[in-house]
């Protein structure tokens, strides 16, 4: 199943792993269990793996289904690559009650990327990007950023997908349950985009 958000002036995509194929996301959900998890978004408390997690064997059936879906959306968008490519992928773990919450953040060396929930627990919310034009500027701290915003729920099997440079956050986890996530980056892999003569602007390998 899947649904286009047109929000702001951007798209997010989202998808939900049919019901016959939960076993992959209970596999991978096993294997994340034994990895060791550190907290890197000190003091936002949410505890991270290692990235490169989207090459672990248990990982591959579910990695496989994110990668079915970037081609989708590639088609879709009719985009001058051969493939979009996971580059990144780590797992997110939010302990029962920790109200632990991931900060205000952008994926700021990917195409695409994406959060698949394992768990229900605290919202993923978007914001705005117009206020995006001035990272590249003199840029002045606002104490607060009154929206607007686009949230959604956090519920299993639900994959989102969304630019790298759009700007979320996730809601302080609060529940008596832990909150599991997965999330990637995306590069293009092979040539991108028509050049003269028929030779591609790049080519690009993604390890």
């Amino acid at each position: 199943m899947k649904e286009v958000h047109d929000i702001f002036p951007t798209r997010v995509w989202e998808y939900r792993l049919p019901e016959d194929m939960m076993w992959m996301a209970d596999k991978a959900l096993e294997h994340i269990k034994t990895l060791n998890m550190q907290m890197y978004n000190f003091p936002a408390g949410v505890r991270t793996s290692r990235g490169d997690i989207h090459k672990d064997e248990p990982m591959v059936d579910l990695v496989e289904f994110f990668h079915d879906v970037l081609d989708e959306i590639r088609c879709d968008q009719a985009l001058q690559c051969h493939e979009l490519k996971i580059s990144l992928c780590w797992a997110n773990y939010a302990p029962a009650g920790s109200g632990a919450g991931h900060p205000l953040h952008r994926h700021n060396y990917s195409y695409l990327s994406g959060v698949f929930y394992f768990t229900e627990g605290s919202d993923t919310v978007f914001q705005d990007p117009v206020d995006i034009r001035n990272l590249d500027t003199l840029e002045i701290i606002r104490d607060w950023f009154d929206g607007p915003f686009e949230t959604f729920k956090a519920e299993p099997g639900k994959l989102l997908v969304f630019p790298g440079w759009l700007r979320h956050y996730s809601n302080p986890h609060s529940g008596e349950f832990d909150r599991y996530t997965m999330s990637f980056n995306s590069l293009p892999n092979g040539p991108v985009n028509a050049g003269p003569q028929g030779v591609p602007m790049a080519n690009i390998q993604v390890l």
